[in-house]
């Protein structure tokens, strides 16, 4: 993939990445569902510590422009999911009686 495309097209960001496993996941997920996915970093290599304040995304998830609203969508969706799955096992063990 490239950042100019063909037939005119080009990359566009679909998700600011917090870190590497979260850009490869989402990346990974689109290509699941048939969407085209790149990753741009934004690390600097030998930077770390506090440069990393001063930039808090990793990266970039980059998919081709036509291909947008279907990945933002998807993203959303997945993410959503995600949370929910998060909130039920959070339920599970709240429910449970737990001596201290």
């Amino acid at each position: 993939m490239t950042e100019n495309g063909s037939e005119g097209s080009r990359l566009v960001s679909v998700l600011e990445a917090r870190n590497e496993l979260e850009a490869i996941t989402i990346q990974a997920f689109l290509e699941s569902q048939g969407i085209d996915a790149a990753i741009r970093s934004r690390q600097i290599p030998m930077y770390d510590g506090i440069a990393k304040v001063w930039n808090p995304v990793w990266g970039y998830v980059m998919v081709m422009e036509e291909d947008r609203e279907k990945a933002e969508q998807l993203i959303v969706e997945y993410l959503d999911s995600c949370d929910r799955s998060q909130e039920l096992d959070c339920e599970e063990y709240a429910d449970e009686d737990m001596d201290l």
